[in-house]
């Protein structure tokens, strides 16, 4: 983990695409876009199985080892419409029981998709207010504090001579900071960061500055 101080608050930058604020006990992560593989395999792409699962096991390994009272979504909770008799509504709900954080979700441009009525326990918001931050799904600039957003899933490439890596970031800008994308399978999107911005990069098990 990287720690890193945004607006007098201490931050912790995780590898496993996480942002977590110790004082208030929190974890944030962006763009879980549940349900992704289902509504691909409905389109006749062939994704395997097994990604929420998987993203539901490592959001409990971080409530757990960050000792978190809160989590919070920072939007695209889901994909898409899921299709009929899918298990992710039940299952996430049987999760949610078992966790003894609160789950907060601002809600992204791929939640119009989302039956809320399916889930019991979580917390829904359009955007949320927590000084000194501002949590929204798309990055903009605020007056109601420094933003903590997702929706860009923003990755860059490392070179040497020879050799190249793609990599996830964090990226922090003048009013605020992009959080990578959580999902298994989201993908990514490169950016060009300014040279004041500050890109950290997100490896199997540590992040580390990068020189924009």
């Amino acid at each position: 983990m990287t720690e890193i101080e945004l607006c007098g608050e201490r931050l912790l930058l995780d590898h496993r695409q996480a942002l977590v604020w110790p004082r208030r006990r929190a974890v944030l992560v962006a763009d879980t876009h549940f349900g992704k593989s289902a509504v691909f395999r409905r389109e006749g792409i062939a994704l395997p199985e097994g990604s929420d699962a998987a993203d539901l096991a490592l959001l409990s390994t971080l409530i757990t080892e960050h000792a978190a009272r809160e989590l919070y979504i920072l939007g695209d909770f889901i994909h898409g419409a899921l299709p009929d008799g899918h298990d992710f509504y039940p299952r996430f709900n049987r999760w949610r029981a078992a966790r003894p954080a609160e789950i907060h979700v601002v809600l992204g441009n791929h939640d119009i998709h989302l039956d809320r009525d399916a889930l019991t326990g979580v917390h829904w918001h359009q955007q949320l207010s927590l000084a000194p931050f501002h949590l929204v799904h798309e990055p903009a600039e605020s007056h109601d504090g420094y933003y903590l957003a997702g929706h860009i899933h923003p990755v860059t490439r490392v070179s040497t001579r020879g050799d190249s890596l793609r990599m996830p970031v964090f990226w922090q800008r003048a009013a605020g900071m992009v959080l990578p994308s959580f999902g298994d399978l989201t993908g990514g999107y490169p950016i060009e960061p300014a040279r004041s911005e500050r890109l950290f990069g997100v490896g199997p098990d540590a992040v580390v500055p990068l020189t924009p």
